[in-house]
This record gives structure tokens, sequence and C-alpha cells, in this order.
């Protein structure tokens, strides 16, 4: 659960063509309370990759909220690493580790 994880699998940082990645944000405790001044702007962000056919969705991960999941398509790892380090909840310091991993779809899209 550590930006490491991300590039242990360098032979596939750029070779997602028709491919998908899948981020996890892990969130510090008490997201719920904390994100509040800043969730605007982070759904921006997600909102403009989404435009840009970039994101094809995300969400929290509730109950508790400790996560956000994100699921993008064909961009590249880099992309992605950028994306996180953009990300308001990140520069708020509530993003206590992040994954990026190769998401292999067996059934749909």
């Amino acid at each position: 659960m550590t930006n490491a994880r991300a590039s242990t699998n360098a032979s596939n940082a750029n070779a997602n063509a028709n491919g998908y990645l899948l981020l996890t944000l892990h969130y510090v405790d008490d997201m719920g309370t904390k994100r509040a001044p800043h969730r605007e702007a982070h759904l921006l962000g997600a909102q403009r990759e989404y435009d840009a056919g970039r994101l094809v969705m995300a969400g929290a991960l509730i109950d508790p909220i400790d996560s956000g999941v994100f699921v993008f398509k064909n961009v590249d790892r880099a992309h992605v690493e950028a994306f996180v380090k953009a990300d308001a909840y990140a520069r708020a310091g509530l993003v206590r580790a992040h994954d990026v991993r190769t998401w292999m779809v067996a059934i749909g899209n």
C-alpha cells in the first residue's frame, strides 16, 4: 500500500492501450469529516478526467469512508500519478498512501 507498489510493474507502465488502471487512494482517519473543505475541488478534478474520456468511474468506499477508487482507461501510469499529485485531497494531506494497479478486465468493457 505504498507508492513503491506503483512502480513494481514497470513493464506495464506504458503498455496500457485499451486497458485499465485502477487507482486506490487510502484516506486518513475520519475522512468523512475532514474532506468537506476540499471535496468540491476533488470532484472537479475527477470530473475533468471523466469529461476527457480518461476516467470511467470513481467513488469512495464507505462504512467507513477510508478509500477512493478510480478506474482510468487508455492512460499510462505517469498520467495517473500526475492526477494523484494534483488531487485536492492529496494536496491537503488527506491521502496517506495510494496504489496504481493494472486491471485485467475479464467481463465487461
